[in-house]
């Protein structure tokens, strides 16, 4: 017999009994039948459902265009000083022998608030305008930050930087002049979200990419953990540097493009069909102990027996 509270779960009568319902991947919990017959149907209804899900928010998607909130420079010296907070551009790579050949890391965010909570994030794109270069093609990669970070006013027009102003982001500092990087250069995940191969000047997409769309997802799930991206260049290579417009530059700013499923009026109408019935039942047991966030009603992570315990008291027939 299952030991789980949930592994086997009798349902409504809707035209007919439904019986008992496997909440479990095990088929050897279905009532109904044993045979291979009936668990090969199970699974077929069950991969059904999901793809019908899957159906539903596509034909429902919606896209937003973002453009950056905040952005700046990190400038390597050993005094972390340097900045460009205000600038139109940011720079990433590593600059020529006779400017020292030191760093530049990039710093991105983007405010995802216009995102309704509750969406599911399918496709993300982000957008930067590269306007001057050193000849060559380097990779170019975009890091997820873990700390905040600020932006002062400092300007100017090359990549040399200017001095720090209050709040500004250095090599060595978060927010200038009180706040330390645990490390200098930044706090950011070791592997890149997305790259790109840049060369020429010109426009680049990055994207989408799983994990882009999961960076994406968990700004829009949980706001505060928003830090935007590192933007990480070659740095290895003399003069592989790239500038890249900020959002000080206009029309040619850093854009995130994301396109989203909103939350259906009713979050336990797991289908969207307009109705809270057996059609929700399926997709929601289908995504049983995962994060499915189209079934995870209650936005806890999981989907589990709160997000049944919703269906059944929205339940319309």
């Amino acid at each position: 017999m299952p030991t789980n509270h949930l592994d086997c779960w009798t349902g409504p009568v809707i035209g007919a009994t439904v019986g008992v319902m496997p909440c479990s991947s095990d088929l050897r919990h279905v009532p109904f039948r044993t045979s291979a017959r009936a668990a090969k149907r199970f699974t077929g209804s069950v991969g059904c459902a999901i793809a019908c899900l899957v159906t539903a928010h596509a034909a429902m998607a919606d896209t937003a265009t973002l453009y950056s909130v905040k952005d700046a420079t990190m400038i390597q010296d050993s005094s972390g000083e340097w900045a460009l907070g205000a600038a139109y551009n940011f720079y990433a790579g590593r600059v020529g022998e006779n400017a020292g050949g030191t760093f530049r890391r990039g710093l991105l965010q983007f405010d995802c608030s216009a995102i309704p909570p509750g969406s599911v994030v399918t496709i993300v794109q982000l957008k930067l305008n590269m306007s001057n270069t050193q000849a060559g093609t380097h990779t170019v990669g975009i890091h997820k930050s873990t700390m905040e970070w600020g932006e002062g006013t400092s300007f100017a027009f090359g990549g040399g930087g200017a001095p720090a102003t209050e709040h500004d982001a250095t090599w060595n500092y978060r927010f200038y002049p009180d706040v330390p990087w645990p490390t200098p250069g930044g706090s950011f995940v070791a592997t890149a979200s997305a790259t790109k191969s840049i060369g020429g000047v010109g426009s680049y997409t990055f994207g989408s990419t799983f994990q882009m769309v999961s960076d994406v997802q968990g700004w829009v799930d949980q706001p505060g953990t928003n830090m935007g991206w590192t933007v990480k260049g070659n740095e290895t290579t003399l003069q592989s540097v790239k500038r890249f417009d900020a959002r000080e530059a206009g029309a040619t700013q850093p854009q995130l493009i994301v396109t989203f499923t909103p939350p259906p009026s009713n979050p336990a109408d797991v289908n969207n069909d307009g109705a809270v019935n057996a059609s929700d039942l399926t997709p929601l047991l289908a995504a049983w102990g995962t994060p499915n966030a189209a079934a995870d009603i209650d936005n806890d992570g999981i989907v589990d027996a709160q997000d049944l315990a919703q269906v059944l008291a929205a339940w319309t027939g």
